[in-house]
C-alpha cells in the first residue's frame, strides 16, 4: 500500500517523475502510472485500487491535466473515497467546474516549492489537519450545520419512524432560526447507513456543525441521545440523554434545540423561541401518528401515500386542533392527485383539510403553500403565483413554495422568472440533483446555453457523488443522462440513456423523461415508444406533455397525437374513489 498517488497527464511525466523519485527519497511511498495515464486505451483496475489504497492524491496541474478526463476521474473517485487532496501547480490554469466541485476550499502548493509540498503531505500524514483544510469551512454570519439520521436501537429495530421523526423535527427547528442553515433531509440521508468521519461528512455538505444521535424505544419507554460536533475541530460541543415516556417528548424537542442554539452562540428571537416550543399539539399519540405518516409520506409510492393519509386522519381526529395534520392530509391529497387520479375529489378534500388547518393558526407560510398547489392543480396559475408568493414572503426559507412558482413560471414561458425561482431554492440549501434540474429545465426552456453548460457541469459531479451512494435510484441516473445532454456529452448520454431504456423498475415519469433524452439524441421512434410505456406505468403529466414533442414526420406526429389522446381519455375515465 503506497501512501501517496500521483496522477498527472504524460506531458507532464518527466516532473511526475522527478517529484515521485524526490518524495521517495524523503520516506514516502510512492504510486505513480510510469506510462502516463493517456496512453492507456482503458482505465486500469490497477490505478483504481492504488486510489483506494492510497492515504493522498498529489495531483500535478497544467492546462493538459485539467483537459484530461481520466486524471478529472482520479480526482473525483479520490474526493468521493475521502482522500487527501494537494494539488501541485506546474502552470497556473482555471479550474473547469468538474475540478472546481473536488477542489473546493484546497489551498494549491506550487511544483517548485518543495518544502512547501513536504510540510503540506507531513502534516496529511500526522492526521493534523491543514490552514487549507481549516479554510473549506466557510465562515461567514451563516450557521451551517446537519443533521444527521438517528439511529433506531430499539430491540426490534422497528421504530425507525421515531428516529427518522427526531432528525425532520430537528431539521425543521433548527431551520426556523434565522441565521442557520440547515441541509434537507434528502442530502443526509444516506449517512444512515454509510457513516464517515465527521470532517468528511461536513465537507461534502458543506456545513460546520454536526448533530448525531439515537433512538431506543421498547413500550412506553423511551431513550434519546443527542450529541453536537464541531467537525472543523473534531470535538464534541454538547451531549445529553433523555430518558422518559413518549409523553415527554416535546420537552425533549425543546431542551435540545435551545441547547443547541446556546453551544453555537445564537440569540434566540422572541419569534424564535416561540417557534421551537410550538409543536402543534400536546397530544403525544397523536403527534407519533403524524410521525408515522411523514414517514410513510418519504416513499413516494401509491400505497405509502395512502398509508401516510391514513395515519394523518387518525391523527386529525385524535386532536382536532392538531394543524400540521390537517395539512399533512391535504398534501397528500394533493399530490396524489397530481401523480395517480384526477378525481375532483381529491382535491375537494385538499380544501376541506385546509379549511380546518386556517381555522386553527389563519394564514401561515404553510397553508398558503398548500392553498397556492391546490389553485395550481385546478388550473388558477395566476391566483396561485400570488398565494405563493405570498408564502415565500412570510418565509423566505421556503423552497417547496419556489420551486411550485417556478414550475408555475415554466409553464408560463415566464422563463427568465422561473431561472430566479430555482436559483433561489439552489442558493437556499446548497442545491441537490433535483435542485439543480429544475433549474437546468429552466435555463434550457430560456434558451441561455452558456449559463445551461456551465451549471450542467457543476450538476454532474453532484449526481456522481449521489448516485455513487445510492446506486439503485435509476429514477436519478435518468436525470442524469438528461445532464450528460446538456452538458454536451451525448456520446455518454446517449451510452447512458440505451442501458436505463431496458428496466422494468422506473416510474411513468422516469420513462416519459428517458423518452425526452432520446428525442433530443434525434430519436423521436424511441420518445414515442416510451412515451407509452410511462403512460402504462402511471404517468399523467399531460399539461407539459403536449408540447414536448413536433415533428416534421406526420406518421410521427400522428403517433404522437393518438398517445395525448390515450392520456386525455384515461385521465377522463380515472376518478378513483378515496379512501373514507
Amino acid at each position: 500500500m503506497a501512501e501517496l498517488f500521483i496522477s498527472y497527464s504524460k506531458h507532464n511525466r518527466p516532473q511526475a517523475l522527478d517529484l515521485a523519485d524526490e518524495l521517495r527519497a524523503k520516506g514516502f511511498s510512492v504510486w505513480i502510472d510510469q506510462g502516463g495515464i493517456e496512453g492507456a486505451q482503458n482505465w486500469s483496475a490497477r490505478i483504481v485500487e492504488g486510489i483506494a489504497d492510497c492515504s493522498t492524491l498529489v495531483l500535478l496541474i497544467s492546462p493538459q491535466a485539467v483537459a484530461s478526463r481520466n486524471v478529472a476521474r482520479e480526482v473525483h473517485i479520490a474526493y468521493e473515497k475521502s482522500k487527501n487532496i494537494l494539488p501541485v501547480v506546474i502552470e497556473k490554469v482555471t479550474l473547469p467546474a468538474n475540478f472546481q466541485y473536488s477542489l473546493a476550499g484546497i489551498q494549491h502548493v506550487y511544483y517548485s516549492d518543495r518544502p512547501a509540498i513536504l510540510q503540506a503531505l507531513e502534516k496529511l500524514r500526522s492526521g493534523v489537519p491543514t490552514t487549507e483544510e481549516l479554510s473549506s469551512f466557510r465562515e461567514d454570519d451563516i450557521i451551517r450545520v446537519a443533521v444527521l439520521p438517528f439511529d433506531d436501537l430499539s430491540p426490534q429495530h422497528d421504530n425507525q419512524w421515531f428516529a427518522d421523526g427526531m432528525m425532520d423535527e430537528l431539521i425543521s427547528t433548527l431551520g426556523l432560526i434565522d441565521r442557520v442553515k440547515v441541509p434537507p433531509r434528502s442530502d443526509v440521508r444516506h449517512y444512515r447507513d454509510h457513516r464517515a468521519k465527521n470532517r468528511e461528512i461536513a465537507r461534502d455538505l458543506g456545513v460546520r456543525y454536526l448533530i448525531d444521535g439515537a433512538v431506543r424505544k421498547a413500550g412506553e419507554r423511551i431513550r434519546i441521545n443527542a450529541t453536537l460536533i464541531d467537525a472543523r475541530q473534531n470535538e464534541q460541543l454538547w451531549g445529553n440523554q433523555f430518558n422518559g415516556t413518549f409523553d415527554d417528548v416535546f420537552a425533549f424537542q425543546e431542551s435540545v434545540s435551545k441547547h443547541i442554539a446556546d453551544a453555537l452562540k445564537l440569540t434566540l428571537t422572541p419569534e424564535e423561541e416561540h417557534q421551537i416550543e410550538d409543536h402543534g399539539t400536546q397530544n403525544a399519540e397523536a403527534y407519533a401518528l403524524f410521525l408515522k405518516g411523514k414517514h410513510e409520506q418519504y416513499y413516494y409510492t401509491k400505497a405509502s401515500y395512502l398509508r401516510a393519509l391514513e395515519f394523518y386522519e387518525q391523527a386529525a381526529a385524535l386532536d382536532p386542533k392538531f394543524e400540521r395534520a390537517h395539512i399533512g392530509i391535504a398534501s397528500i391529497c394533493c399530490v396524489y392527485y397530481r401523480e395517480y387520479s384526477k378525481s375532483p375529489q381529491w382535491l375537494k378534500r385538499a380544501q376541506e383539510s385546509l379549511a380546518k388547518a386556517e381555522a386553527i393558526n389563519g394564514e401561515t407560510s404553510k397553508t398558503l403553500y398548500t392553498r397556492g398547489v391546490i389553485e395550481w392543480l385546478k388550473g388558477n396559475s395566476t391566483l396561485a403565483l400570488k398565494i405563493l408568493k405570498s408564502a415565500t414572503e412570510l418565509d423566505p426559507k421556503h423552497a417547496s413554495a419556489f420551486n411550485i412558482l417556478g414550475t408555475i413560471y415554466l409553464e408560463n414561458d415566464d422563463f427568465v422568472a422561473a431561472v430566479a425561482a430555482f436559483r433561489r431554492v439552489t442558493e437556499l440549501f446548497g442545491g441537490g440533483c433535483g435542485d439543480f434540474f429544475n433549474l437546468l429545465c429552466a435555463l434550457e426552456s430560456a434558451g441561455d446555453q452558456e449559463l445551461l453548460l456551465k451549471k450542467a457541469e457543476e450538476a454532474l459531479p453532484l449526481y456522481d457523488r449521489y448516485l455513487l451512494q445510492e446506486p439503485t435510484d435509476f429514477n436519478a441516473a435518468v436525470s442524469r443522462s438528461l445532464v450528460l445532454f446538456w452538458s454536451g456529452r451525448n456520446a455518454e448520454s446517449a451510452e447512458a440513456a440505451d442501458k436505463l431504456k431496458e428496466r422494468d423498475d422506473l416510474s411513468g415519469y422516469s420513462l416519459y423523461m428517458l423518452g425526452l433524452v432520446f428525442n433530443k439524441l434525434g430519436k423521436p421512434q424511441l420518445f414515442l415508444d416510451l412515451l407509452h410505456r410511462a403512460i402504462d406505468h402511471g404517468y399523467r403529466e399531460i399539461g407539459a406533455t403536449r408540447s414536448s414533442f413536433r415533428s416534421e414526420d406526420p406518421e410521427l406526429q400522428e403517433q404522437f397525437e393518438q398517445a395525448i389522446q390515450r392520456l386525455d381519455a384515461l385521465i377522463e375515465a380515472e376518478m378513483s374513489p378515496i379512501p373514507s
